[in-house]
């Protein structure tokens, strides 16, 4: 009786398989699929890690980096700092930490004095109070505005303002105001000088 076509596709089959051969590229096979297994579900996994422990390092590149600037920013800072730090008190003396009216004034009659004029009055809108220091972290810049009325000659008047301007306690001009009078049969010229004084007042 003839084999059926299914048969004798079973029997090659069988025949194939009893070949050493066929068992060895079943085992390449099974080889294969192990490595593809373990590529999958160990190395991969691993290979995931490597790269953030590359990413990683990475940033800890650039932040070493960025912390290396800033080191070098503080010590430029600090060599800054010890190179103007004896004209730190210069800054005091420029906007002091209260108004020092009276000190103030005494400067604005010698700038006077020096470019004869004779300070006719001053016109003070309040007396801030000055018992109390400013606190660095718990106060504001004010100003404090006062007149100056001086009488002289037009250039020396003018030399006044600027030396008001150019004095080391910082003094701020904003108008000046001339007059023309006449005293014992001679013009005079009168000027009012608004001065703005800043200073560092308390909350």
């Amino acid at each position: 009786m003839p084999k059926t076509r299914q048969e004798q596709v079973q029997n090659a089959l069988f025949a194939f398989y009893k070949n050493p051969v066929a068992r060895v590229s079943m085992e390449l096979v099974f080889s294969i699929l192990a490595v593809i297994f373990f590529a999958i579900f160990a190395i991969k996994p691993t290979l995931q890690t490597m790269s953030e422990l590359v990413k990683e390092i990475e940033d800890k590149r650039t932040l070493d980096g960025q912390l290396a600037q800033k080191i070098a920013s503080l010590n430029t800072a600090q060599a800054q700092y010890q190179k103007f730090s004896s004209q730190f008190h210069l800054l005091d003396q420029a906007i002091p930490k209260t108004a020092l009216l009276v000190e103030s004034l005494k400067v604005v009659e010698k700038i006077a004095s020096a470019n004869n004029l004779v300070v006719q009055g001053i016109t003070i809108s309040s007396v801030p109070e000055e018992m109390m220091q400013a606190v660095a972290d718990k106060s504001t810049r004010e100003t404090l505005t006062f007149n100056v009325d001086v009488s002289g000659d037009y250039l020396n008047i003018r030399q006044f303002a600027d030396d008001i301007m150019a004095s080391r306690r910082m003094m701020l001009i904003d108008q000046v105001n001339f007059s023309l009078g006449n005293s014992r049969y001679q013009k005079t010229l009168t000027a009012v000088v608004r001065i703005n004084l800043p200073y560092y007042k308390n909350e």
